[in-house]
């Protein structure tokens, strides 16, 4: 028997409809299942600590294991922690027989033997490498000859260590495309080509970790999507808010520092610092927002003020991440403290209040962007795109 958790079955009957678990695991038919045709898959679990509890399995996943299952194609286990592991079956075994014995009550015993499984793993190691064990299940899945299998993550997609470590301040409002740049180079992309990758529930956390806001969901989601797809996959996003306790166990997670949008509140001499994890973000390369509207609700406390009193003073420094030569790094940060002095002053501030320049990377604060190799840093090159805002008066 090989390694990986296997729940086989003999038939070539396969379930019709994606519905329901009561449904799917009653139904006997002919024909190919709506979630569709099953060439094995492979479970990819966070069951870390700040994981919620994950005591059944989505309608959707569900429909695929007992199409799997009725298929007689593999089901693999994979444990996403820190040193991701292909879980040896205990309560699942292969099973030969007839048609006969291969009925809807035999796959409806396999696949609470799956559930039962998914929750009742725990991790053997600290922490959280959901890429590693994105790569982890598709080596299983090769050996198992299925080069076509479904690889289905079912975490949060926050790992705190690996190449992906959303540890790292800026990672989680980092570009799609720089992360992926960044993966790249380092040899660190996984191997999914022909794989198809379902992305369940990515963003969803359980305390202590701090929940995500909807846009830092969406963000990391994107981040997940792109990795997965330049991999070679095809990827399928299904989102599946959960919340509840969290998953029991001794192995530590590191948490993960949310970005919060504070309310400004505008001084005398007051330095404020809008970075690419605040409200006034701006794209790589680009003097566009992230969010124009976000961008405009986070300037309007500082147009007031200015407007307030005509001796009041904004100084805008415009800085940027070590890319390119610096003479187009300065002009790229003069035009973002440009975009914030026009923003403010369409909010109601004179222009003889505002003063800009751009000094491109070369400013203190600066937190270095590149590794040795020269590869550009996602994380701290998010943090280093930015306005800084000093008022006087």
């Amino acid at each position: 028997m090989k390694r990986s958790l296997i729940v086989a079955a003999a038939g070539a009957l396969l379930l019709t409809g994606c519905s329901p678990l009561t449904e799917v695991i009653s139904r006997q038919s002919h024909t190919v299942p709506a979630c569709g045709r099953s060439d094995g898959v492979v479970l990819v679990v966070g069951a870390h600590r700040d994981a919620p509890t994950r005591s059944s399995l989505t309608p959707r996943v569900a429909c695929l294991v007992a199409g799997a299952i009725k298929a007689g194609k593999p089901v693999i286990l994979v444990d996403a922690s820190g040193q991701p592991r292909v879980v040896t079956p205990r309560l699942l075994a292969v099973n030969g027989g007839t048609l006969a014995q291969q009925d809807a009550p035999r796959v409806a015993e396999d696949l609470q033997r799956v559930k039962d499984a998914v929750a009742d793993l725990r991790p053997e190691s600290p922490g959280v490498d959901d890429l590693a064990a994105l790569a982890v299940a598709a080596d299983a899945a090769r050996s198992d000859g299925l080069p076509h299998a479904t690889l289905i993550l079912l975490d949060s997609g926050l790992d705190d260590r690996g190449a992906l470590d959303f540890t790292v301040p800026g990672l989680l409002a980092a570009a799609p495309s720089e992360v992926v740049s960044q993966l790249k180079a380092g040899g660190n992309d996984p191997k999914l080509h022909g794989f198809t990758v379902l992305l369940v529930g990515i963003g969803y956390t359980s305390p202590p970790q701090a929940p995500l806001a909807a846009k830092w969901r969406s963000t990391l989601t994107q981040i997940w999507h792109a990795v997965v797809t330049s991999a070679g996959a095809t990827t399928e996003v299904i989102p599946q808010p959960a919340g509840g306790a969290s998953v029991r166990t001794s192995e530590p997670v590191k948490l993960v520092r949310v970005p919060a949008d504070r309310p400004v509140h505008p001084a005398r001499r007051a330095l404020i610092v809008y970075t690419g994890e605040s409200a006034v973000r701006f794209k790589p390369s680009s003097t566009a927002f992230v969010d124009p509207a976000a961008a405009k609700e986070a300037l309007i406390p500082i147009a007031r003020w200015l407007a307030a009193g005509p001796s009041r003073h904004a100084f805008l420094v415009g800085t940027t991440a070590d890319v390119g030569p610096m003479v187009g790094q300065i002009t790229l940060s003069s035009q973002r403290a440009d975009h914030v002095r026009d923003e403010l002053v369409a909010l109601g501030a004179s222009p003889s209040q505002i003063t800009c320049r751009g000094v491109g990377s070369h400013f203190r604060g600066f937190i270095r962007d590149r590794n040795e190799s020269g590869t550009l840093l996602a994380g701290p090159a998010t943090l280093n795109r930015s306005v800084r805002m000093t008022l006087r008066r």
